[in-house]
């Protein structure tokens, strides 16, 4: 798998994005930027090879090119996961999963493509800890 533009709509042709020329729809060149702000903060020495960060890089991008899709859409507010609604009175409840509610993992948690970059991601940053037995000396 590849880092481009065609490795991006062919990983996301269910219909995750509208893609064309005209706006609306998602262009050539916004994929392009959403790649490079992806580049950004991408850690490709979390992963065992580059192709273990393939998938969570593309998944990065999709949260990238949704947060501007999002930005344009609501006039620059975020959308967050809804956890109860109604009807009458126009009432609704969001939260973030709490692994991602503060420090700067929270701007993640925002697209439902950030948290599955971080899923994806999450086994690479946390490491592996092993308990050995063994003494100290004197």
């Amino acid at each position: 798998m590849a880092r481009d533009i065609a490795a991006f709509k062919s990983l996301f042709s269910r219909g995750q994005f509208d893609y064309g020329t005209v706006l609306p729809a998602v262009r050539d060149d916004d994929i392009t930027a959403a790649i490079a702000e992806a580049n950004a903060v991408f850690n490709p020495d979390l992963y065992p090879s580059v192709e273990a960060g393939d998938l969570p890089f593309l998944y990065l991008t999709a949260h990238f090119l949704a947060c501007d899709i999002d930005a344009a859409d609501t006039g620059g507010q975020t959308r967050l996961i809804q956890n109860s609604r109604s009807a009458d009175g126009l009432s609704e409840s969001v939260e973030i999963p709490e692994e991602l509610k503060s420090g700067e993992m929270s701007f993640y948690g925002t697209t439902a493509y950030g948290r599955k970059w971080w899923i994806l991601s999450k086994p690479y940053a946390d490491g592996a800890v092993f308990a050995v037995e063994g003494a100290t000396q004197p």
